[in-house]
């Protein structure tokens, strides 16, 4: 009998740094001005961020590489750019944070495909195209095809990079997104990553943050921050920014 290897030591800097993709949905605050962000509290169950206050995203995957469809807004150099990234990369982080944004939320960043032409309704198929992708099965280009629909990457603004320090056994490489709830479109909270989620105020959620009262890691902080000092959501969208890996 062999006698088996003890465990190899835990080397933080050996941990691999990983591409992840997160969007803060915007929409006009309903009371008291400015602009409300959807917010998910997470399960304590979660490898990462377990029991923070979080915005809908996740890791890039593979599958998100490997997109063709063209979509409507931007072209991926453009992003690329502005996070200071690849093309290929950027390219697959717009298709990977809209994918996720459907997964958790159920809000579809997406148009017709054709102009005057209408995206189907049926609430069976989307909730079951919804489920697969979250299973791993299948692609955003493979839905919006079924569907006849082109992604709305217009809707999408690029707004912050933050890599995790070295440290904790999951490192990532997150670009941040904003993007502005689409018309008619409303988030649920179906996803087994949070326990609950809200619409609440960026500078309300900000003061939250600050105080404990909400758990949320430092970038997200820092991006409520950057919210909280906007008028509505076009002063959103119209603003400038200069993306700087590690933060603002």
């Amino acid at each position: 009998m062999t006698r088996a290897e003890p465990p190899r030591a835990f080397v933080p800097e050996e941990v691999p740094v990983r591409e992840a993709a997160t969007v803060a949905l915007i929409r006009d605050a309903r009371v008291g001005g400015g602009v409300e962000v959807f917010l998910q509290h997470r399960v304590s169950t979660m490898q990462f961020a377990a029991g923070m206050s979080v915005f809908p995203g996740g890791g890039v995957e593979p599958r998100d590489y490997l997109g063709t469809r063209a979509w409507s807004g931007p072209e991926p150099g453009w992003w690329a750019r502005r996070f200071g990234i690849g093309v290929e990369r950027a390219a697959a982080a717009v298709r990977g944070v809209a994918r996720e944004l459907f997964e958790e939320t159920g809000v579809l960043l997406a148009e017709p495909a054709t102009a005057g032409g209408a995206a189907s309704r049926e609430g069976g198929p989307r909730l079951a195209a919804r489920r697969a992708l979250d299973a791993g099965e299948g692609d955003l280009d493979g839905l919006l095809e079924q569907y006849g629909l082109v992604l709305a990457a217009h809707l999408l603004r690029p707004w912050d990079r933050w890599t995790t320090p070295v440290g904790p056994p999951r490192r990532y490489d997150t670009l941040f997104f904003v993007a502005a709830l689409p018309e008619g479109a409303e988030p649920d909270a179906v996803t087994s990553e949070a326990h609950s989620a809200e619409w609440i105020r960026a500078e309300d959620a900000a003061h939250a943050g600050t105080l404990g009262h909400l758990g949320m890691l430092r970038p997200t902080l820092h991006v409520l921050a950057d919210l909280a000092t906007a008028a509505d959501v076009a002063e959103v969208l119209e603003r400038p920014r200069s993306i700087v890996p590690g933060g603002n």
